[in-house]
């Protein structure tokens, strides 16, 4: 059985030049949340309410959900324009429900990381 990764090819390396600061530069946001079972049809609720916000706003580019199967894990990937769309995201009326609803909803608490990667990339990607 051959992998997946052995067919993988890879463009070759080149070097980027980029100006001096992160405004070429889009925000991944990963979240990952471990709903209590108890808690999963008001979670669901809660994160369609969340998605919907966040995707209605100006400088969110994206925002896609992955279920694990047989767990209660979600993963939430949100694409934003700047650091600074998402900082104000984060101060949003409905952003700040969604984490209020979260410390019911979770076994443990959200893990998020973020990453800044050059938005030329999005931009080849999806015209």
């Amino acid at each position: 059985m051959v992998s997946f990764y052995q067919d993988l090819k890879l463009e070759p390396l080149e070097e980027e030049v980029l100006e001096g600061n992160t405004s070429s530069h889009i925000v991944i946001v990963q979240r990952q949340l471990s709903v209590l079972i108890e808690e999963l049809d008001e979670f669901r609720l809660a994160l369609k309410h969340y998605v919907e916000s966040a995707s209605a706003q100006t400088g969110c580019l994206h925002v896609a959900i992955q279920k694990l199967s047989n767990e209660s894990r979600f993963i939430l990937y949100e694409f934003w324009e700047s650091s600074n769309i998402w900082k104000n995201h984060l101060q949003s009326n409905y952003s700040k429900t969604f984490q209020r609803s979260n410390v019911d909803f979770l076994e443990t608490p959200e893990l998020m990381t973020t990453m800044l990667v050059p938005a030329s990339w999005w931009v080849l990607n999806n015209n």
